[in-house]
């Protein structure tokens, strides 16, 4: 069984691996760009310089958001088309866990996909990229909770479309409101501290609490969510995304 869903997971990574020179492209223009507008030309518009560090960084919880459209895409056209998908509902393991191996090879996609943007930042701004608080057991755990939760998220995001038609509704209800307030451009601790309603209201975002546990990772845990609460949370939002998220595809496929 486990075997199973290893190679399931595995044939995922290596599909995904064969447009990573692309990716790769993408990922040092996405990257370059960043570093660009808000390390060499916002600070001029009096924007700290220190900003800028924080915004390369909040890119890997932000791509990690952006890939979950083009998987959900995928996932839908199959469903509402040819239905590849049900071949691996038919292999001798639980519908659950064949399904479930989706989220876990796009978390696994997704770990290839930005595992380089650290490296290629700290490349890119030199000194500018202060890493002396850079804690790399704490990056680990919260890059890999990161992309395993927008894995089932984007599992999950797949069961509220009826047909490709809506896919564009994701963009403007789901993804950008995510994305302008779940601490790319800000601190969670910076909202709170100027309207304390709109930073509680800012923790049902569950990019928040990516973005705030790698930055306390990389950066040092004294203006972000604390590093345990942060983890903690993603981990919630795991199992219910992974619980919603299968529950959703099964009742579409009809799985006994």
């Amino acid at each position: 069984m486990f075997k199973t869903f290893l190679y399931l997971v595995i044939k995922e990574i290596i599909v995904f691996l064969k447009t990573y020179k692309s990716k790769f492209v993408d990922l040092v223009i996405i990257i370059s760009t960043n570093i660009i507008v808000f390390t060499f030309i916002m600070p001029s518009f009096g924007l700290s310089t220190n900003f800028g560090a924080s915004i390369a960084i909040g890119v890997i919880s932000a791509l990690a958001l952006f890939e979950a459209i083009p998987r959900t895409t995928t996932l839908l056209t199959d469903i509402v088309g040819p239905r590849k998908i049900s071949y691996i509902i038919t292999l001798p393991i639980p519908s659950s866990l064949a399904i479930a191996s989706l989220g876990v090879s796009w978390a696994a996609n997704g770990f290839l996909y930005t595992v380089l943007v650290l490296p290629l930042v700290k490349l890119f701004m030199l000194s500018k990229l202060n890493l002396v608080s850079f804690s790399l057991i704490k990056f680990f755990i919260a890059f890999v909770s990161s992309h395993l939760m927008f894995g089932f998220f984007s599992l999950w995001l797949t069961t509220l479309l009826k047909d490709m038609k809506y896919v564009s509704f994701i963009w403007a209800r789901v993804v950008n409101p995510m994305f302008m307030l779940g601490g790319y451009f800000y601190t969670w601790k910076a909202i709170f501290s100027l309207n304390h309603l709109a930073g509680y209201v800012n923790l049902v975002n569950p990019l928040i609490y990516s973005t705030e546990s790698i930055r306390s990772a990389v950066f040092g845990a004294k203006d972000y969510i604390p590093f345990g609460y942060s983890i903690l949370a993603l981990w919630f939002l795991i199992l219910l995304f992974a619980f919603l998220g299968i529950r959703g595809i099964k009742k579409r496929l009809d799985c006994v």
